[in-house]
C-alpha cells in the first residue's frame, strides 16, 4: 500500500520520536493539501507532543523561515505552508478565505491543535484562526503585527504603494532597503531578501484575493484565552509597534517583546533569537 505525502509525513515524524532520534530537517515532507479549487504546498519535519504552525506574511512565502525550521524542527512537529499564489501554492481562481484553507490543511495532516507562529498578515490569521477555532490553537506567537480591524495610518499605506510601486518596476533593490524590513546593517538578509522576491515575483501581489473574515478581530481581542506572544523589531514601523501594544492590552495575559537591531522580518535577520524564543515559549508548560 502506497502512503500518500500527508500519511507519510506524520509516520515519519512519530517513528523518529519514538525512536528517541533528533528530528533532521533534512528528513522533511513535503507535498501538496488539496483545498476547494485549488492545492497548498507544505512541509513538516520534526516529532513530538507539540505541533507549530508557521504563518508566512504577506511579501514573502514559508522559505522566509529557512533558518529558524532547523531548530524548531529538533524539538517539535513543524509545518510550514505556501498560501494560495505564495511560493509553490498556484494562484487563486476565486475568492476565498486563508482560514478556511488552514483549518482544511489541519485536518488533512491530521492536526487537531497546535501553536500558531504568524508574521504580518499571517499573525492576523492566526489571531483569526484562534477566534474561529479555540479549540484548536494551543498558543499565539505574533511577529510584527497585522491584525483584522486596525487602521492604518496614512504614512504606511503611502509606504505600502510605493513598494508596490518598485517592485513592479523591476527595482527589487529599492524594496530590500526598505528602512522598517530589515536594519541598516543586515547585508546578507537583505540579499536573502532580494533572491526570495526575484525567485517568486507572484508573492506580492497573491494576496488580492484573499476575502477578510468575517467579522474583524480587533473588537474580540478579549475573547483569546490561549498563551500568546508578540514579538516587534526594533525599528519596526510605527502603526506595527503601535498594534503591539494595543494587543497586549487587549488579549488576557498577552506578553510583548522586542527584539533588539530587527526590522519587520525578524527571522531571517535574528533566526536564532527568533527560534529560541518561540522554542520557549512553545515549550513552556501552562
Amino acid at each position: 500500500m502506497r502512503l500518500s505525502t500527508p500519511v507519510r509525513a506524520i509516520a515519519t515524524g512519530c517513528l523518529l520520536s519514538w525512536i528517541g532520534l533528533a528530528p533532521n530537517p533534512a528528513w522533511a515532507e513535503t507535498g501538496f493539501v488539496p483545498v476547494p479549487n485549488g492545492k497548498l504546498a507544505f512541509e513538516t519535519c520534526g516529532g513530538g507532543t507539540k505541533t507549530i504552525v508557521l504563518l508566512h506574511d504577506g511579501i514573502l512565502h514559508s522559505a522566509a523561515y529557512d533558518e529558524v525550521w532547523p531548530t524548531l524542527c529538533q524539538r517539535f512537529r513543524v509545518i510550514r505552508y505556501d498560501r494560495r499564489g505564495y511560493g509553490a501554492s498556484p494562484p487563486a481562481g476565486q475568492p476565498y478565505r486563508p482560514v478556511d484553507d488552514l483549518a482544511v490543511l489541519m485536518k488533512t495532516l491530521d492536526v487537531p491543535h497546535a501553536s500558531l507562529v504568524g508574521s504580518s498578515s499571517g499573525s492576523g490569521l492566526a489571531v483569526d484562526y484562534a477566534l474561529a477555532h479555540p479549540e484548536q490553537v494551543d498558543r499565539l506567537v505574533l511577529a510584527g503585527p497585522w491584525i483584522s480591524g486596525f487602521d492604518a495610518s496614512f504614512g504606511f499605506i503611502f509606504r505600502a504603494l510605493k513598494l508596490l510601486v518598485l517592485y513592479k518596476l523591476g527595482l527589487t533593490d529599492s524594496v530590500a532597503r526598505d528602512p522598517y524590513i530589515l536594519t541598516r546593517n543586515a547585508a546578507p538578509q537583505r540579499e536573502r531578501l532580494k533572491a526570495l522576491l526575484k525567485a517568486h515575483p507572484g508573492n506580492l501581489t497573491a494576496g488580492t484575493r484573499e476575502q477578510p473574515p468575517a467579522a474583524p478581530a480587533k473588537p474580540r481581542l478579549g475573547e483569546i484565552h490561549v498563551p500568546t506572544l508578540i514579538l516587534v523589531g526594533q525599528v519596526d514601523i510605527k502603526d506595527v509597534q503601535e498594534q503591539a501594544k494595543a494587543l497586549e492590552t487587549a488579549i488576557p495575559g498577552a506578553r510583548r517583546e522586542i527584539v533588539p537591531a530587527a526590522g519587520h522580518l525578524m527571522y531571517l535577520e535574528k533566526p536564532k533569537d527568533f527560534a529560541d524564543r518561540v522554542t520557549a515559549f512553545v515549550a513552556r508548560e501552562p
